[in-house]
């Protein structure tokens, strides 16, 4: 039945063709939508929002420098007044290090609008996933698109007159209905959507794979059998050892199902069976002797091959089966990839938020603050000495630095021993970057503690020390003592993130070992 209907399909497809070209009303059974010179100016925008956005992550982090610097630096270097506020004035730090930020960060995002692409931001992941769609494309029998055009379909009728598909046969109808409509959501985001954070953190990516393969499961129903049964070897050999819930059920599944289109197929996954699975085992010699059974009272007989005699209706079931286990399959691959892109997202908040209350506090002290000494004239003291203040934020920043350093240096040390086998969307790179901001924050909590607890009656911690009041100008000071609890406490943070790669390293490996093969088979995902 199923090389009939093939062959009904090609009959159909070239019909088809031909009266597309007669008809000028058939003509217009689908449209190409391509790109307006709006739709460029807004792809255009979008991206350069997304990469402001990509860009914002690490702004407070750049923000709280500059204040920094320009803090420490104005008794030296006088500057001229900004909006109207003076450099002797506690909001002159604040107002100038925000609008600097603000202009970098503006210009700044410009070169990063190209990795807001859909192609740039993951270029292995885009190219997989285009070449899957080709695939995909080429199974419906439709025509190459352009780079800025898609094609789209304005009936449901078209669908099946384009595929050559009866119109009586409603469920095959309904399934290559199913798999073009996939195709168009997945078409129109990449070419009418192909910017953005989602293509950024990766969602968009994962989208995408989730359309395509629902496409995919669908067209296994419509597939002819040496397809279908290419399919349902990959997926075989996916789930063994994949540790997916029910595991030797599913594998029972493939086989059965296999035996219903092409008996003779089954050989070629009795090698593969698991020597654990003594039931899936025992079924399958059953089902090979059964065949040869078959085989030979089919030959006495003359009556044809075995799979000529098997029920049209037993291997619709069959088909359907394949369908769920791939299904499942594609569901527990998916769903470790969403945890991956969860997790950096997260991470990257995370970020963000601190920083963000980094640089408020700083702004804070510098306000309760004199940024500098003045003259009775108003004037800036040149080469005046540094205040209490200054000072504090000074040993501060060095603190922050010994700490950062410590962090990374342990995180990368973490890092290099690990073995990314799969493509975490850039989480490896996140927890890099993170560190420091997270280090050099421990590292300057660590000193604060240990200089509360001495103040208030610890000086056991860090040696005799005189009694002083809690304040910013005397909490912190470059005693060599501070600096190596800066360090100690620096290496912290990275017990959390130790915490959040041994979670994506499980998700990598269950990843890793529910994949058949490097080159991306049916049902994988690059």
């Amino acid at each position: 039945m199923d090389q009939n209907l093939t062959n009904y399909i090609s009959n159909m497809s070239a019909t088809t063709s031909t009266t597309l070209q007669q008809s000028p009303k058939l003509s217009l059974s689908t449209a190409k939508v391509k790109r307006t010179r709006g739709d460029s100016v807004r792809i255009g925008m979008i991206a350069y929002g997304a990469a402001l956005l990509r860009v914002g992550v690490m702004v407070p982090v750049f923000a709280s420098v500059i204040a920094v610097t320009l803090y420490l630096t104005l008794p030296n270097s006088p500057l001229p007044p900004f909006l109207g506020i003076q450099p002797g004035s506690q909001w002159y730090t604040v107002a100038y290090s925000s609008c600097l930020t603000g202009m970098l960060w503006l210009v700044a995002a410009l070169p990063v609008c190209y990795l807001s692409f859909a192609q740039s931001a993951n270029p292995r992941n885009y190219t997989l996933l285009r070449s899957r769609l080709n695939q995909l494309k080429a199974s419906l029998d439709m025509q190459d698109d352009a780079d800025d055009a898609y094609e789209e379909s304005n009936t449901s009728a078209t669908v099946m007159k384009a595929s050559g598909i009866d119109e009586h046969n409603k469920h095959k109808c309904k399934v290559l209905k199913e798999a073009r409509a996939c195709y168009t959501d997945i078409s129109e985001k990449l070419y009418k959507s192909p910017s953005g954070i989602r293509w950024i953190i990766g969602a968009g990516y994962n989208s995408a794979w989730t359309l395509l393969h629902h496409a995919e499961e669908a067209m296994i129903e419509v597939a002819d059998v040496e397809e279908a049964v290419r399919g349902a070897k990959h997926d075989f050999l996916a789930i063994q050892d994949s540790g997916i819930h029910g595991e030797d059920e599913l594998l029972d599944d493939v086989v059965e199902a296999v035996s219903m289109l092409k008996p003779g197929a089954v050989a070629y996954f009795k090698e593969h069976q698991p020597s654990k699975s003594s039931v899936a085992l025992s079924q399958l010699t059953q089902l090979m002797n059964k065949f040869s059974d078959q085989s030979t009272a089919s030959s006495i007989a003359g009556n044809g091959s075995g799979m000529n005699s098997v029920n049209p209706d037993a291997q619709a079931e069959a088909r359907v089966m394949l369908r769920e286990v791939r299904s499942t399959l594609n569901d527990f691959r998916d769903k470790r990839w969403e945890g991956l892109v969860r997790q950096r997202s997260g991470l990257l908040k995370a970020m963000a938020v601190t920083g963000f209350v980094t640089y408020a506090l700083l702004c804070l002290i510098i306000l309760k603050s004199s940024a500098s000494v003045l003259t009775s004239s108003g004037l800036l003291v040149a080469n005046q000495q540094f205040t209490n203040t200054q000072s504090g934020i000074l040993a501060a920043t060095m603190f922050y630095m010994i700490g950062a350093i410590a962090g990374l240096f342990v995180r990368f040390y973490s890092e290099s021993r690990g073995v990314n086998s799969v493509d975490d969307f850039g989480l490896s790179s996140i927890r890099l970057i993170a560190i420091p901001l997270l280090s050099g924050l421990a590292g300057i909590g660590g000193v604060l503690f240990t200089e509360v607890l001495a103040a208030l009656g610890g000086p056991a911690l860090i040696g005799p020390t005189p009694e002083k009041p809690i304040a910013i100008s005397n909490l912190f000071s470059l005693d060599p003592r501070l600096l190596l609890t800066a360090a100690v406490f620096g290496v912290t943070p990275n017990l959390l993130i130790k915490g959040l790669q041994d979670k994506a390293n499980k998700y990598a490996s269950e990843l890793q070992g529910s994949k058949a093969s490097e080159t991306g088979g049916a049902g994988a995902k690059g």
